[in-house]
C-alpha cells in the first residue's frame, strides 16, 4: 500500500480558513486568548479603525480607519463608494490607483492586478482600500505577496489573515487566486486569448485585458479558434512563451492597441514573472499573416465560434435610451406607460435615418420627433424643412424604426393632430415591437433555464465524484488502521 496524505486538508487542497498558530502576536489584542470568541460584527468593529501592516511596504484598510500621519499612497478598488463624510483621506494620503471592483462572485480581480503591482512597484506605503477591508483589499493583497514573493496562495492568506482578522476574500476571488497560482506554475494553465475591453457597464472609462472563457461558470478557457473577432476589438492570442498576437479590428483606436500593448507587457512581466518579455507582433484586420490565421484556423469549418460582445460597452449613449429589443421582461410594462420620443432625420428628399442616439438639442430644422404620451395624445415636432412635406393630406412614412427617450425637453415640442392613418401605423410598429421583446425574452428566460439546468447537473456530478473520493480515502485509511493493528499484535506476540 502506498503512503497515506498526512490529513484530508492535503489530500484535497482546502483552503485554508484560520492562520498558523504562532501567528497569534500579529492580531489585534482584542481577539488573542478568548474564552468566548468575537461575533463577526465584533470583530468587523474592532478591526474598522485598524491600519494593517502587511508588509512594511503594504498595508490594507476600510473606510473606517484611522488615517496614519505619515505620507501614504492610496490604492482605493472601491470607487463606487464614497469616503465617510467624517473621515475622507486627509491631504497627505495620495491617491495613485482608482479601481471600481464590486465585491461579488462575478467580479474579474486578474486583469487589474498587473496596474495594481505596477503601482506597487513605483511606490512605497501603499494602502490598499476597499469599504470594510474585508474582501477586496484582502484579496488584493493576497495577490500582491503572491506576485512579488512568488508565494502560494496559501502562505499569502495566512500572512494576510494574521495581519488583518477579518479577511475574507469572497468565493469568486478565492477561485481566482488559486487559478492565479496554478497559472504562475504552470504555463499551459494560461488563457489562450483575451480581449481588450471595457470593465463593465458600471465602468466603460476603464479598459482591461480579459480572458476569454468557453463556458465562464465552470472557467474554461476558450482557444484561438473558437473566439469570434470583431471589427472595433482588440485580441491578445497568447501563440507561445515567446511570441503574442495582437490583433486590431479596422475600427479600433490606437490609443487603445497602444494600452492593450502595455497591458500585455505587464501581465507578463508582474502577474506571471517573467523575465523575458515576449514579442508583440500586430495583425491587422484584412492583412493577417499566414502564422496567425493557421494558428487560429478552426480543426473544422464547421466549427462554433463565440461571440464576446462587449461592443454595446465601447460608449454610453448620451441619453438614457429604452432598447425595446432588449429591455428586461419585468420592465416591459412600465416602459409602455412612459412618454416615448422617437427622432428621425431627413436624408435627401425621399428617404428618413434613424436617430440612435440624441436629445432635445438634436431637433434641428431637417428633422422630426414624435412624442407617444400613453392615454393622452400624440406630438409632432416639425422642423423647418420638414414642413412642405409633412402635412395632413400628403406625408412620407419613415422607413426606419426609431429608439425612445424619455429625458427630451418637453418644451420644445408643440401638439399637432395625428390621421387615424399616423395613429394605426404607429401602434402597428409599436405592436411588432413589443412582439420581438417578448420573443427575444421567451428565448431568453430558456437559454438560462438551459444554462442552470447543466450547471445543477456539472455541480451534482462534481460533488458525487467527491463523496466517491472520500469513500475511497476511508476505507483506505481504514485499511491501514487494521494493518497497522495486525503489525502491532504480531510485534508484541
Amino acid at each position: 500500500m502506498g503512503q497515506q496524505p498526512s490529513s484530508s486538508r492535503d489530500s484535497f487542497g482546502i483552503v485554508p480558513s484560520e492562520p498558523p498558530a504562532n501567528a497569534d502576536k500579529r492580531l489585534p489584542p482584542q481577539h488573542v486568548n478568548v474564552d468566548d470568541p468575537p461575533s463577526r460584527k465584533e470583530r468587523l468593529a474592532v478591526c474598522a479603525p485598524i491600519l494593517s501592516a502587511i508588509r512594511p511596504w503594504l498595508f490594507v484598510a476600510g473606510h473606517g480607519v484611522v488615517w496614519p500621519k505619515q505620507s501614504h499612497y492610496l490604492i482605493n478598488l472601491a470607487s463606487e463608494v464614497p469616503f465617510l463624510e467624517d473621515n475622507p483621506p486627509p491631504p497627505h494620503i495620495h491617491s495613485v490607483l482608482t479601481l471600481a471592483l464590486r465585491d461579488g462572485a462575478t467580479q474579474e480581480i486578474l486583469p487589474f492586478l498587473p496596474r495594481v503591482l505596477e503601482t506597487v512597484q513605483t511606490q512605497a506605503n501603499v494602502i490598499v482600500m476597499c469599504q470594510q477591508g474585508v474582501s477586496r483589499s484582502c484579496a488584493t493583497a493576497i495577490a500582491i505577496l503572491m506576485c512579488r514573493e512568488s508565494m502560494s496562495y496559501a502562505s499569502a492568506f495566512a500572512d494576510v489573515k494574521a495581519a488583518r482578522d477579518v479577511c475574507s476574500p469572497n468565493a469568486g476571488f478565492i477561485c481566482q487566486l488559486m487559478e492565479l497560482h496554478a497559472q504562475r506554475q504552470d504555463q499551459a494553465k494560461r488563457p489562450r486569448v483575451y480581449r481588450f475591453v471595457p470593465h463593465a457597464l458600471h465602468d466603460l472609462a476603464t479598459n482591461v485585458l480579459k480572458p476569454c472563457w468557453l463556458t465562464p461558470h465552470a472557467r474554461i478557457h476558450a482557444t484561438p479558434a473558437q473566439v469570434r473577432r470583431r471589427s472595433n476589438g482588440i485580441y491578445v492570442y497568447s501563440e507561445s512563451p515567446s511570441t503574442v498576437f495582437l490583433w486590431r479590428g479596422q475600427d479600433a483606436t490606437d490609443a487603445n492597441v497602444a494600452s492593450a500593448t502595455t497591458e500585455v507587457h505587464l501581465w507578463y512581466l508582474h502577474l506571471w514573472g517573467e523575465t523575458t518579455m515576449p514579442s508583440v507582433i500586430m495583425e491587422r484586420e484584412g492583412a493577417e499573416s499566414a502564422a496567425f490565421l493557421s494558428f487560429v484556423q478552426p480543426a473544422a469549418l464547421d466549427d462554433a465560434t463565440i461571440d464576446f460582445d462587449d461592443v454595446s460597452w465601447t460608449e454610453p449613449p448620451r441619453t438614457r435610451q429604452v432598447e425595446d429589443d432588449l429591455a428586461p421582461s419585468d420592465g416591459l410594462l412600465d416602459s409602455s406607460r412612459k412618454p416615448q420620443l422617437r427622432v428621425i432625420e431627413s436624408v435627401d428628399d425621399e428617404s428618413w435615418e434613424l436617430l440612435q442616439e440624441y436629445d432635445s438639442s438634436d431637433l434641428v430644422p431637417n428633422q422630426v420627433g414624435w412624442l407617444h404620451v400613453p392615454g393622452d395624445r400624440d406630438y409632432i415636432w416639425l422642423g423647418k424643412a420638414c414642413n412642405s412635406s409633412w402635412t395632413y393630406d400628403s406625408k412620407p412614412r419613415p422607413k426606419a424604426k426609431a429608439t425612445a427617450d424619455d429625458n427630451v425637453d418637453l418644451n420644445t415640442l408643440g401638439p399637432i393632430l395625428l390621421s387615424s392613418d399616423d395613429i394605426t401605423l404607429i401602434r402597428r410598429d409599436r405592436e411588432q415591437q413589443l412582439n420581438k421583446q417578448r420573443e427575444y425574452q421567451r428565448k431568453h428566460k430558456e437559454e438560462e433555464k438551459r444554462k442552470r439546468d447543466a450547471m445543477a447537473k456539472r455541480v451534482q456530478d462534481e460533488v458525487v465524484n467527491k463523496l466517491v473520493r472520500s469513500e475511497v480515502m476511508f476505507t483506505l485509511l481504514q485499511e491501514h488502521k487494521e494493518n497497522n493493528k495486525l503489525g502491532l499484535s504480531s510485534s508484541s506476540r
